[in-house]
């Protein structure tokens, strides 16, 4: 997942698109989804009730954490963080 300087002047929907390859080719690659939420800089979601963390509680960190970094003035999504 790696990337290139031209890659952090991406916005919106271009961004957004990256990102989604990005993910594809790494859960294409055997990553798993904790494995691309430490890549992007995602903290550990919450553990519920003593429960382990599952594929759709990484997810929600993700999209949570993106979210998070686009709504930030002039900020860039996970392609400043690569």
């Amino acid at each position: 997942m790696a990337v290139d300087s031209a890659d952090a002047v991406l916005d919106g929907d271009q961004t957004d698109e990256r990102l989604a390859r990005a993910v594809i080719e790494a859960l294409r690659a055997g990553r798993s989804w904790a494995h691309i939420a430490t890549h992007l800089g995602v903290p550990p979601p919450a553990i519920r009730g003593g429960l382990g963390m599952t594929d759709r509680d990484w997810q929600e960190a993700i999209v949570a954490h993106e979210n998070a970094c686009a709504a930030r003035p002039g900020g860039l999504s996970w392609s400043r963080r690569s």
